[in-house]
């Protein structure tokens, strides 16, 4: 997702914040894919791919999800509904999805919707800087991690998804975490 739609109000702070552009063109890289061609969370504004589903069109875990390549940035007070439909829709539907979420390693969720599901999980050095109004604000106090469903790639039960940890090209004018 793009934008955090529906997001939920927290001391006057919500999580509505948007993903930005140049993350997501280096985790299209990074795995070889083409460009995201849907966006099942997104709002007009921010979508990061042609295709998208927003407060306005629809609900995004009530639908198909289409295209071949999905982007994926839910709520994160809303991420296992997401990451369960992720799943589903890349064990389902064949659909290879990319999903910026927090690392939520213990929550009852993560086991059957990611460990169980996903072929990749990357952990992220430093903290994202994700944008409001077209502007990055690096106040961020979470870890982020990509997890990748490749609707192509068979599993089995005995299967774990790979881990990897990687250092993103934070933009120079960002901070950036000591190992970087």
């Amino acid at each position: 997702m793009t934008v955090y739609v529906g997001s939920r109000e927290v001391g006057g702070e919500s999580d509505a914040w948007s993903t930005p552009a140049w993350l997501v063109e280096w985790i299209r890289l990074e795995l070889g894919w083409e460009p995201f061609d849907f966006d099942p969370c997104a709002a007009p504004e921010t979508a990061k791919a042609t295709d998208f589903v927003s407060e306005e069109t629809g609900d995004g875990l009530a639908i198909p999800w289409r295209g071949s390549t999905v982007w994926l940035n839910p709520p994160y007070s809303r991420q296992a509904r997401w990451l369960a439909k992720a799943a589903e829709e890349s064990r389902t539907n064949g659909l290879r999805i990319a999903a910026l979420v927090l690392p939520s390693f213990d929550a009852a969720y993560w086991r059957p919707s990611v460990w169980n599901s996903a072929s990749e999980l990357w952990l992220l050095e430093g903290r994202i800087a994700f944008e409001r109004n077209g502007r990055p604000v690096a106040n961020s106090t979470n870890k982020s991690c990509i997890v990748v469903f490749d609707g192509g790639r068979a599993r089995t039960a005995q299967d774990e998804p790979v881990v990897r940890f990687l250092c993103p090209p934070y933009p120079p004018r960002l901070p950036r975490s000591s190992c970087c």
